[in-house]
């Protein structure tokens, strides 16, 4: 029986994609565990300091067994960088179908970031040498497009909501979700180059500073024995 396209892992789906796809034979679980130990190796040095036979021995397999899955190195960094942000774009969608009240889903959005700050860095660290390739891929230009149109859509909707039902001060929705999104990505750079940085105190900063733009106050930014970035006079 053929499989459907919502039955497919994540992993199955990228798998089908790369130019090695016709070999898979497989489990997905095994496509899994290649991809995310390239993920985190690829993560922490640059693509070219990255070798075949350094991803292998991470997996627990040899380097013909890798060869197998994937054409070359450069097949299983493309493949990577999907897999990360195909697996980033359902947890945006899972999001979405927990929250009706604009409120709920900001603060969510805001501690999804704050806990998922570690594969989140190694995301951004990926694109950011992707970035810098004289080879550059449609298919991962598409969905990094795709991430940041659906973090958009997230923070834009919700900023809108909230307007429409007299939460939030009456702002351009768009620039809103902009300021938060750019920022997010600031404070998950700094965490790359600066060794001691505290994510989720600026994380936690950034979300007082975007409600104080919405003129909404929520006590829940508050981390105790902490000063609050902004005092609001009541």
């Amino acid at each position: 029986m053929r499989k459907n396209s919502r039955d497919l892992t994540r992993a199955d789906q990228v798998a089908r994609r790369t130019k090695a796809a016709p070999k898979q034979k497989a489990s997905s679980c095994q496509t899994e565990t290649l991809l995310a130990v390239g993920l985190n190796l690829f993560s922490k040095r640059d693509f070219s300091a990255v070798t075949i036979k350094e991803i292998a021995k991470a997996a627990g397999v040899t380097s013909a067994l890798l060869y197998y899955y994937f054409r070359n190195k450069e097949d299983l960094f493309k493949a990577s960088i999907e897999y990360s942000i195909l697996q980033a774009l359902d947890n945006y969608v899972r999001l979405k179908e927990r929250h009706t009240n604009p409120v709920d889903l900001i603060n969510d959005w805001f501690e999804n970031n704050a806990e998922m700050a570690v594969p989140f860095r190694k995301l951004i660290k990926i694109m950011l040498d992707y970035s810098n390739t004289v080879t550059r891929l449609p298919s991962v230009d598409r969905l990094i497009k795709h991430f940041y149109q659906e973090e958009m859509s997230i923070l834009s909707s919700s900023v809108r909501q909230g307007v429409a039902m007299g939460l939030f001060n009456q702002v351009d929705p768009e620039r809103a979700a902009e300021f938060a999104s750019v920022h997010l990505d600031g404070i998950i750079v700094a965490s790359i180059i600066r060794a001691d940085f505290d994510v989720r105190d600026a994380i936690a900063d950034l979300k007082e500073l975007f409600w104080h733009h919405l003129g909404y106050h929520d006590d829940s930014v508050r981390i105790e024995g902490r000063e609050p970035l902004i005092i609001y006079e009541r």
